[in-house]
């Protein structure tokens, strides 16, 4: 697995407590002693563990609300970027030519699922 900065931040705070904070090191001095209690009692490791599988959790784009919304709402093609988007220059009206299509002026965040996208160069006014 890649390494990501959180990785190195999350790193860096447990070597901070672990070199400047934790008492064990006055306690136990014993290097080898040491090494143990740290690979089998500290808690740590659990904590940093803890941290970045709640990170890796919340940064998974493919369970995220915003991957979903997009997923449900992939085939809705913006009225500003259809081939049924009419316009009158003299009026300043944009609608649909869609019989079925939207009712009314259109606003620059409509669109519909019924829309067909045509390429960037067509959709300007």
């Amino acid at each position: 697995m890649r390494r990501t900065r959180t990785d190195e931040i999350v790193e860096n705070m447990a070597n901070y407590i672990c070199d400047h904070i934790c008492q064990k090191p006055k306690e136990i001095t014993d290097r080898e002693k040491l090494e143990d209690y740290c690979a089998e009692e500290c808690e740590m490791g659990k904590h940093f563990c803890n941290i970045l599988n709640q990170y890796n959790e919340i940064n998974n784009f493919k369970e995220s609300e915003l991957y979903k919304i997009m997923n449900k709402y992939q085939k809705i093609t913006l009225c500003k970027e259809c081939k049924y988007r009419a316009y009158e220059k003299e009026t300043d009206l944009t609608w649909c030519r869609l019989r079925n299509g939207l009712d009314g002026a259109l606003e620059e965040t409509d669109g519909c699922s019924r829309g067909v996208k045509v390429s960037e160069s067509d959709t300007s006014k």
